[in-house]
Protein backbone atom coordinates (compact mmCIF):
# COMPACT_ATOMS: atom_id res chain seq x y z
CA UNK A 1 0.00 0.00 0.00
CA UNK A 2 1.28 3.29 -0.82
CA UNK A 3 1.54 6.32 1.38
CA UNK A 4 -1.56 8.46 1.71
CA UNK A 5 -1.14 12.04 2.64
CA UNK A 6 -3.69 14.76 3.00
CA UNK A 7 -2.55 18.17 1.97
CA UNK A 8 -3.91 21.30 3.29
CA UNK A 9 -5.27 22.93 6.88
CA UNK A 10 -9.05 21.61 7.05
CA UNK A 11 -8.59 19.98 10.28
CA UNK A 12 -11.88 18.13 10.13
CA UNK A 13 -11.54 16.55 6.48
CA UNK A 14 -8.13 15.29 7.95
CA UNK A 15 -9.49 13.96 11.55
CA UNK A 16 -11.92 12.54 9.29
CA UNK A 17 -9.21 10.55 6.96
CA UNK A 18 -7.40 9.68 10.03
CA UNK A 19 -10.14 7.75 11.50
CA UNK A 20 -10.58 5.86 8.65
CA UNK A 21 -6.82 5.59 7.64
CA UNK A 22 -4.66 6.13 10.71
CA UNK A 23 -1.59 5.59 9.08
CA UNK A 24 -2.39 8.61 6.85
CA UNK A 25 0.52 12.14 7.18
CA UNK A 26 0.09 15.63 6.44
CA UNK A 27 1.86 18.21 4.41
CA UNK A 28 1.31 21.51 3.19
CA UNK A 29 1.72 21.39 -0.27
CA UNK A 30 2.22 18.38 -2.61
CA UNK A 31 5.86 18.93 -2.82
CA UNK A 32 6.22 18.30 0.89
CA UNK A 33 3.80 15.51 0.58
CA UNK A 34 6.48 13.85 -1.83
CA UNK A 35 8.94 14.10 0.26
CA UNK A 36 7.66 12.51 3.20
CA UNK A 37 6.34 9.71 1.41
CA UNK A 38 8.35 6.73 1.68
CA UNK A 39 6.83 4.91 -0.80
CA UNK A 40 7.29 4.64 -5.10
CA UNK A 41 3.87 6.59 -5.09
CA UNK A 42 2.22 8.48 -2.97
CA UNK A 43 -1.66 9.60 -2.73
CA UNK A 44 -2.43 13.45 -2.56
CA UNK A 45 -5.77 13.88 -0.85
CA UNK A 46 -6.53 17.51 -0.87
CA UNK A 47 -8.38 19.45 1.71
CA UNK A 48 -11.39 20.17 -0.75
CA UNK A 49 -12.41 16.42 -1.02
CA UNK A 50 -14.55 13.69 0.66
CA UNK A 51 -12.89 10.25 0.30
CA UNK A 52 -15.73 8.05 -0.97
CA UNK A 53 -17.15 5.22 1.32
CA UNK A 54 -16.15 2.25 -0.62
CA UNK A 55 -12.40 3.66 -1.89
CA UNK A 56 -9.66 2.24 0.53
CA UNK A 57 -6.59 3.32 -1.34
CA UNK A 58 -5.32 -0.40 -2.71
CA UNK A 59 -4.75 0.73 -6.55
CA UNK A 60 -1.95 -0.49 -7.65
CA UNK A 61 -0.80 1.03 -11.22
CA UNK A 62 0.15 -1.33 -14.07
CA UNK A 63 4.66 -1.78 -15.05
CA UNK A 64 3.61 0.42 -17.93
CA UNK A 65 2.18 3.30 -15.92
CA UNK A 66 4.95 3.43 -13.07
CA UNK A 67 6.16 7.28 -14.27
CA UNK A 68 2.67 8.77 -14.57
CA UNK A 69 -0.07 10.69 -12.81
CA UNK A 70 -2.96 8.65 -11.88
CA UNK A 71 -6.50 10.85 -11.90
CA UNK A 72 -9.79 9.24 -9.86
CA UNK A 73 -12.96 10.28 -10.38
CA UNK A 74 -13.62 13.10 -7.89
CA UNK A 75 -17.51 13.17 -8.38
CA UNK A 76 -17.96 13.69 -12.16
CA UNK A 77 -14.15 15.60 -12.10
CA UNK A 78 -10.66 14.06 -12.38
CA UNK A 79 -9.72 16.91 -9.69
CA UNK A 80 -9.45 15.46 -6.49
CA UNK A 81 -7.57 12.43 -5.48
CA UNK A 82 -4.25 11.63 -7.42
CA UNK A 83 -1.52 9.00 -7.26
CA UNK A 84 1.41 10.89 -7.80
CA UNK A 85 5.13 8.91 -8.59
CA UNK A 86 7.00 9.90 -5.72
CA UNK A 87 9.88 11.38 -8.13
CA UNK A 88 7.16 13.24 -10.79
CA UNK A 89 7.85 16.72 -11.48
CA UNK A 90 5.06 18.64 -11.12
CA UNK A 91 4.49 22.33 -11.85
CA UNK A 92 2.39 24.91 -9.93
CA UNK A 93 0.18 25.60 -12.58
CA UNK A 94 -0.75 21.97 -12.62
CA UNK A 95 -1.39 22.02 -9.01
CA UNK A 96 -3.43 24.86 -8.74
CA UNK A 97 -5.94 23.53 -11.79
CA UNK A 98 -5.80 20.33 -10.73
CA UNK A 99 -5.03 19.50 -14.31
CA UNK A 100 -1.87 17.33 -14.45
CA UNK A 101 -0.20 17.31 -17.91
CA UNK A 102 1.40 13.34 -17.40
CA UNK A 103 -1.85 11.63 -16.82
CA UNK A 104 -3.90 8.71 -17.09
CA UNK A 105 -7.29 8.96 -15.89
CA UNK A 106 -8.79 6.00 -13.79
CA UNK A 107 -12.72 5.65 -13.73
CA UNK A 108 -13.01 4.71 -10.22
CA UNK A 109 -14.76 7.35 -7.90
CA UNK A 110 -12.38 7.91 -5.16
CA UNK A 111 -13.73 10.96 -3.93
CA UNK A 112 -16.65 13.71 -3.86
CA UNK A 113 -16.18 17.21 -3.76
CA UNK A 114 -16.70 19.36 -0.13
CA UNK A 115 -19.66 21.72 -0.64
CA UNK A 116 -18.49 25.38 -0.72
CA UNK A 117 -19.55 26.87 2.46
CA UNK A 118 -22.26 29.70 2.85
CA UNK A 119 -22.12 32.96 4.35
CA UNK A 120 -24.74 35.50 4.91
CA UNK A 121 -23.46 39.15 4.54
CA UNK A 122 -25.00 42.57 5.30
CA UNK A 123 -22.34 44.59 4.37
CA UNK A 124 -19.25 44.57 2.59
CA UNK A 125 -17.20 43.85 5.65
CA UNK A 126 -18.93 40.43 6.21
CA UNK A 127 -17.96 39.47 2.76
CA UNK A 128 -13.98 40.23 3.64
CA UNK A 129 -14.45 38.14 6.83
CA UNK A 130 -15.88 35.23 4.50
CA UNK A 131 -13.01 35.63 2.28
CA UNK A 132 -10.52 34.96 5.17
CA UNK A 133 -12.83 32.35 6.62
CA UNK A 134 -13.68 30.29 4.12
CA UNK A 135 -11.64 26.40 4.39
CA UNK A 136 -12.08 26.19 0.37
CA UNK A 137 -11.14 28.50 -2.71
CA UNK A 138 -14.51 30.02 -3.25
CA UNK A 139 -17.45 30.42 -1.03
CA UNK A 140 -21.36 31.35 -1.66
CA UNK A 141 -22.18 34.74 -0.20
CA UNK A 142 -26.00 35.20 0.31
CA UNK A 143 -26.93 39.09 0.79
CA UNK A 144 -29.97 39.84 3.35
CA UNK A 145 -32.16 41.29 0.26
CA UNK A 146 -32.76 37.65 -1.13
CA UNK A 147 -34.97 34.93 -0.66
CA UNK A 148 -33.19 31.88 -1.52
CA UNK A 149 -35.23 29.15 -3.53
CA UNK A 150 -35.60 25.84 -1.05
CA UNK A 151 -35.44 24.18 -4.12
CA UNK A 152 -31.62 25.07 -4.88
CA UNK A 153 -29.26 22.73 -2.54
CA UNK A 154 -25.99 24.84 -2.93
CA UNK A 155 -24.45 22.34 -4.88
CA UNK A 156 -22.79 23.29 -7.70
CA UNK A 157 -19.66 22.61 -8.76
CA UNK A 158 -16.66 24.46 -11.19
CA UNK A 159 -13.46 22.69 -11.90
CA UNK A 160 -10.33 24.54 -10.76
CA UNK A 161 -9.79 25.52 -14.41
CA UNK A 162 -12.41 27.55 -13.65
CA UNK A 163 -12.24 29.32 -9.88
CA UNK A 164 -10.29 32.28 -11.01
CA UNK A 165 -13.51 33.97 -11.48
CA UNK A 166 -16.87 34.90 -9.15
CA UNK A 167 -20.01 33.16 -10.67
CA UNK A 168 -23.14 35.41 -10.39
CA UNK A 169 -26.65 33.74 -10.20
CA UNK A 170 -30.33 34.99 -11.03
CA UNK A 171 -32.02 36.37 -8.39
CA UNK A 172 -35.50 37.35 -10.21
CA UNK A 173 -34.27 39.36 -13.08
CA UNK A 174 -30.64 40.15 -12.27
CA UNK A 175 -27.76 38.86 -11.88
CA UNK A 176 -27.48 40.80 -8.25
CA UNK A 177 -27.96 38.03 -5.40
CA UNK A 178 -26.34 35.38 -4.20
CA UNK A 179 -22.96 35.52 -5.96
CA UNK A 180 -20.41 31.66 -5.76
CA UNK A 181 -17.61 33.53 -4.83
CA UNK A 182 -13.68 32.82 -5.77
CA UNK A 183 -10.53 34.00 -3.26
CA UNK A 184 -9.01 34.73 -6.23
CA UNK A 185 -10.91 37.36 -7.46
CA UNK A 186 -11.43 40.03 -4.64
CA UNK A 187 -13.99 42.64 -5.51
CA UNK A 188 -14.45 46.30 -4.08
CA UNK A 189 -16.68 47.82 -1.87
CA UNK A 190 -18.62 49.46 -4.25
CA UNK A 191 -18.94 46.21 -6.35
CA UNK A 192 -20.22 44.48 -3.23
CA UNK A 193 -22.98 47.36 -3.03
CA UNK A 194 -24.23 47.39 -5.92
CA UNK A 195 -23.72 43.81 -7.47
CA UNK A 196 -22.36 45.28 -10.56
CA UNK A 197 -19.02 42.92 -10.20
CA UNK A 198 -16.15 43.30 -12.91
CA UNK A 199 -14.53 39.89 -12.68
CA UNK A 200 -18.07 37.36 -13.08
CA UNK A 201 -19.36 34.91 -15.01
CA UNK A 202 -23.48 35.13 -15.13
CA UNK A 203 -25.36 31.76 -14.51
CA UNK A 204 -29.00 32.01 -15.83
CA UNK A 205 -30.18 29.74 -12.72
CA UNK A 206 -33.13 31.52 -10.80
CA UNK A 207 -31.49 30.37 -7.09
CA UNK A 208 -33.52 33.76 -5.23
CA UNK A 209 -35.83 36.05 -5.59
CA UNK A 210 -35.72 40.14 -4.38
CA UNK A 211 -37.08 40.64 -0.50
CA UNK A 212 -40.80 42.35 -1.56
CA UNK A 213 -39.85 46.32 -0.93
CA UNK A 214 -41.85 48.16 1.64
CA UNK A 215 -44.81 49.79 1.38
CA UNK A 216 -46.10 53.14 2.91
CA UNK A 217 -48.90 54.62 2.79
CA UNK A 218 -48.89 58.56 3.49
CA UNK A 219 -52.15 60.66 4.34
CA UNK A 220 -52.53 64.02 6.08
CA UNK A 221 -56.03 65.21 6.01
CA UNK A 222 -57.53 63.03 2.57
CA UNK A 223 -61.46 62.30 2.91
CA UNK A 224 -61.00 59.26 1.26
CA UNK A 225 -57.56 58.29 2.80
CA UNK A 226 -59.08 55.41 5.44
CA UNK A 227 -60.88 54.05 3.29
CA UNK A 228 -57.85 53.84 0.32
CA UNK A 229 -55.58 52.25 3.49
CA UNK A 230 -58.27 49.68 4.28
CA UNK A 231 -58.49 48.43 0.29
CA UNK A 232 -54.67 48.27 -0.22
CA UNK A 233 -54.32 46.33 3.44
CA UNK A 234 -56.84 43.28 2.19
CA UNK A 235 -54.11 43.15 -0.80
CA UNK A 236 -51.31 43.84 0.66
CA UNK A 237 -50.95 43.19 4.55
CA UNK A 238 -47.40 44.32 4.55
CA UNK A 239 -48.17 48.20 4.14
CA UNK A 240 -47.62 50.96 6.48
CA UNK A 241 -48.58 54.02 7.27
CA UNK A 242 -47.83 57.47 7.82
CA UNK A 243 -50.00 59.61 9.24
CA UNK A 244 -50.90 63.53 9.86
CA UNK A 245 -47.06 64.15 9.58
CA UNK A 246 -46.89 67.98 8.71
CA UNK A 247 -44.68 68.68 5.29
CA UNK A 248 -44.43 66.63 2.44
CA UNK A 249 -40.30 66.01 2.63
CA UNK A 250 -41.39 65.21 6.61
CA UNK A 251 -43.62 62.43 5.96
CA UNK A 252 -41.17 60.88 3.40
CA UNK A 253 -38.64 60.50 5.65
CA UNK A 254 -40.80 59.68 8.61
CA UNK A 255 -41.78 56.91 6.02
CA UNK A 256 -38.26 55.63 5.00
CA UNK A 257 -37.76 55.10 8.83
CA UNK A 258 -40.37 52.54 8.70
CA UNK A 259 -38.85 50.74 6.09
CA UNK A 260 -36.31 47.66 6.22
CA UNK A 261 -35.43 47.47 2.35
CA UNK A 262 -33.26 49.73 0.61
CA UNK A 263 -36.18 50.42 -1.16
CA UNK A 264 -39.73 51.44 -0.56
CA UNK A 265 -42.72 52.09 -2.62
CA UNK A 266 -44.56 55.53 -1.91
CA UNK A 267 -48.41 55.35 -2.10
CA UNK A 268 -50.67 58.90 -1.61
CA UNK A 269 -53.15 59.22 0.64
CA UNK A 270 -55.88 59.81 -2.14
CA UNK A 271 -54.96 57.01 -4.60
CA UNK A 272 -57.09 54.27 -5.51
CA UNK A 273 -54.60 51.61 -6.67
CA UNK A 274 -55.96 49.85 -10.00
CA UNK A 275 -56.66 45.68 -9.76
CA UNK A 276 -53.37 44.84 -12.07
CA UNK A 277 -51.00 46.74 -10.26
CA UNK A 278 -48.88 44.29 -7.70
CA UNK A 279 -45.91 46.12 -6.23
CA UNK A 280 -43.63 43.38 -7.80
CA UNK A 281 -41.18 45.82 -9.88
CA UNK A 282 -37.85 44.66 -9.45
CA UNK A 283 -34.78 47.27 -9.45
CA UNK A 284 -31.58 45.83 -10.49
CA UNK A 285 -28.91 46.94 -7.33
CA UNK A 286 -26.99 48.91 -9.77
CA UNK A 287 -29.75 50.86 -9.90
CA UNK A 288 -30.79 51.11 -6.91
CA UNK A 289 -30.28 55.32 -6.45
CA UNK A 290 -33.17 55.96 -8.90
CA UNK A 291 -36.28 57.38 -8.24
CA UNK A 292 -39.30 55.54 -10.16
CA UNK A 293 -42.51 57.23 -10.77
CA UNK A 294 -45.70 55.79 -12.23
CA UNK A 295 -48.34 57.10 -14.17
CA UNK A 296 -51.83 57.70 -12.42
CA UNK A 297 -54.76 58.84 -13.82
CA UNK A 298 -56.56 62.22 -13.14
CA UNK A 299 -60.50 61.98 -12.27
CA UNK A 300 -60.86 65.64 -13.48
CA UNK A 301 -59.31 66.43 -16.66
CA UNK A 302 -58.04 62.63 -18.10
CA UNK A 303 -55.04 63.30 -17.91
CA UNK A 304 -52.47 60.06 -17.52
CA UNK A 305 -48.79 60.93 -16.12
CA UNK A 306 -46.53 60.82 -13.41
CA UNK A 307 -48.52 62.90 -11.14
CA UNK A 308 -50.03 61.31 -7.99
CA UNK A 309 -48.30 58.10 -9.06
CA UNK A 310 -47.08 55.23 -6.65
CA UNK A 311 -43.67 56.00 -6.56
CA UNK A 312 -40.24 53.62 -5.78
CA UNK A 313 -37.49 55.48 -3.68
CA UNK A 314 -34.27 54.45 -2.06
CA UNK A 315 -34.68 54.60 1.08
CA UNK A 316 -31.61 55.55 2.69
CA UNK A 317 -31.37 58.78 -0.16
CA UNK A 318 -34.65 59.64 1.12
CA UNK A 319 -34.03 59.42 4.90
CA UNK A 320 -31.20 62.12 3.82
CA UNK A 321 -33.20 64.18 1.02
CA UNK A 322 -32.90 68.02 0.21
CA UNK A 323 -35.76 69.58 2.17
CA UNK A 324 -35.09 72.95 0.77
CA UNK A 325 -36.45 72.00 -2.82
CA UNK A 326 -40.15 72.73 -3.64
CA UNK A 327 -40.86 69.34 -5.54
CA UNK A 328 -40.15 66.22 -3.13
CA UNK A 329 -39.65 63.48 -5.82
CA UNK A 330 -36.76 65.17 -7.10
CA UNK A 331 -35.33 66.40 -4.12
CA UNK A 332 -34.19 62.51 -3.66
CA UNK A 333 -31.88 61.83 -6.50
CA UNK A 334 -30.60 63.20 -9.60
CA UNK A 335 -31.48 59.68 -11.50
CA UNK A 336 -34.56 59.04 -12.61
CA UNK A 337 -37.22 57.31 -14.19
CA UNK A 338 -40.80 57.13 -15.77
CA UNK A 339 -42.01 53.91 -15.73
CA UNK A 340 -45.16 53.70 -18.57
CA UNK A 341 -47.55 51.58 -16.64
CA UNK A 342 -51.22 52.95 -14.46
CA UNK A 343 -50.12 52.73 -11.04
CA UNK A 344 -53.58 54.36 -9.49
CA UNK A 345 -56.29 57.14 -10.03
CA UNK A 346 -55.43 59.77 -8.46
CA UNK A 347 -58.63 60.48 -6.47
CA UNK A 348 -58.10 64.12 -4.81
CA UNK A 349 -61.72 65.61 -5.72
CA UNK A 350 -62.89 64.66 -2.56
CA UNK A 351 -63.99 68.37 -1.54
CA UNK A 352 -63.65 71.32 -2.94
CA UNK A 353 -60.47 72.76 -0.86
CA UNK A 354 -58.29 69.37 -1.96
CA UNK A 355 -59.20 69.56 -5.33
CA UNK A 356 -58.24 73.43 -5.09
CA UNK A 357 -54.79 72.23 -3.32
CA UNK A 358 -53.73 69.76 -5.86
CA UNK A 359 -54.40 71.16 -8.57
CA UNK A 360 -52.77 74.60 -6.95
CA UNK A 361 -49.70 72.51 -5.99
CA UNK A 362 -48.96 70.77 -9.13
CA UNK A 363 -49.48 73.66 -11.36
CA UNK A 364 -47.71 76.21 -9.05
CA UNK A 365 -44.86 73.14 -9.80
CA UNK A 366 -45.02 73.11 -13.90
CA UNK A 367 -45.17 76.69 -14.30
CA UNK A 368 -42.18 77.58 -12.02
CA UNK A 369 -39.98 74.74 -14.19
CA UNK A 370 -38.71 73.13 -10.61
CA UNK A 371 -39.39 69.74 -11.77
CA UNK A 372 -36.21 68.43 -13.01
CA UNK A 373 -35.99 67.22 -17.03
CA UNK A 374 -39.30 69.17 -17.57
CA UNK A 375 -40.25 69.53 -21.48
CA UNK A 376 -41.48 72.72 -22.07
CA UNK A 377 -44.09 71.79 -24.60
CA UNK A 378 -45.17 68.86 -22.23
CA UNK A 379 -45.56 71.28 -19.41
CA UNK A 380 -47.34 74.26 -21.30
CA UNK A 381 -49.54 71.54 -23.00
CA UNK A 382 -50.23 70.14 -19.20
CA UNK A 383 -50.74 73.50 -17.52
CA UNK A 384 -53.79 74.15 -20.09
CA UNK A 385 -55.59 71.15 -19.89
CA UNK A 386 -55.05 71.79 -15.88
CA UNK A 387 -56.49 75.08 -16.39
CA UNK A 388 -59.39 74.55 -19.00
CA UNK A 389 -60.82 70.68 -18.53
CA UNK A 390 -63.03 69.42 -16.34
CA UNK A 391 -65.36 71.48 -15.08
CA UNK A 392 -68.51 69.08 -15.05
CA UNK A 393 -66.41 66.25 -12.87
CA UNK A 394 -66.78 66.05 -9.50
CA UNK A 395 -65.33 69.53 -8.26
CA UNK A 396 -64.07 70.25 -11.37
CA UNK A 397 -64.50 74.18 -10.85
CA UNK A 398 -62.12 74.14 -7.92
CA UNK A 399 -59.64 72.36 -9.35
CA UNK A 400 -59.56 74.74 -12.31
CA UNK A 401 -59.69 77.67 -10.00
CA UNK A 402 -56.64 75.98 -8.14
CA UNK A 403 -54.51 75.36 -11.11
CA UNK A 404 -55.29 78.82 -12.51
CA UNK A 405 -54.04 80.30 -9.17
CA UNK A 406 -51.00 78.01 -9.01
CA UNK A 407 -49.84 78.61 -12.89
CA UNK A 408 -49.92 82.21 -11.96
CA UNK A 409 -48.32 82.09 -8.64
CA UNK A 410 -45.60 79.40 -10.36
CA UNK A 411 -44.69 81.75 -12.77
CA UNK A 412 -44.73 85.06 -10.40
CA UNK A 413 -42.65 82.82 -8.27
CA UNK A 414 -39.70 81.79 -10.58
CA UNK A 415 -36.56 81.28 -8.43
CA UNK A 416 -38.04 81.95 -5.02
CA UNK A 417 -37.49 79.01 -3.10
CA UNK A 418 -38.93 80.32 0.21
CA UNK A 419 -41.99 81.15 -1.95
CA UNK A 420 -42.16 78.30 -3.74
CA UNK A 421 -41.61 76.13 -0.63
CA UNK A 422 -45.05 77.51 0.97
CA UNK A 423 -46.89 74.82 -1.59
CA UNK A 424 -45.95 72.72 0.82
CA UNK A 425 -47.85 74.40 3.66
CA UNK A 426 -50.98 72.90 3.72
CA UNK A 427 -52.27 75.53 6.45
CA UNK A 428 -51.12 78.25 4.04
CA UNK A 429 -53.25 76.69 1.10
CA UNK A 430 -56.19 76.65 2.97
CA UNK A 431 -55.94 80.27 3.88
CA UNK A 432 -55.57 81.19 0.05
CA UNK A 433 -58.18 79.03 -0.93
CA UNK A 434 -60.82 80.60 2.02
CA UNK A 435 -59.62 84.10 1.46
CA UNK A 436 -61.31 83.27 -2.47
CA UNK A 437 -64.37 82.03 -1.47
Amino acid sequence: MFDIVFVGNNAENFDALKARFPLAKKAQSLQQAQKISLTRFVWIVWDDVHVADGFLFDYIPDEWSQDVNHLFLNGEHYDGICLIPKSAVVTDKEITHRFFVHNKKVEILASNPCKFEIFYTNVYEDYLQALEDSKYDMFWIIPNYVNPSKRFKFDSYFSHLGRNTNYAYLNGKYHDGIVLCSKKAKFSRREFDYKFIANKKEIDIVISTPTPYDIVFISYQEPNADENYKRILERFPRCKRVHGVKGIHQAHIEGAKLCTTDMFWIIDGDATIVDDFNFDYQVARWDKEVVHVWRSQNPINDMVYGYGGVKLFPTGLTINMDTSKPDMTTSISSKFKAVHDISNITAFNTDAFNSFKSAFRECTKLSSKVIDRQKNEETEDRLRIWTTVGKDRPYGEDAIRGAREGAAYGMANQGNTEALKKINDFDWLKERFDANI
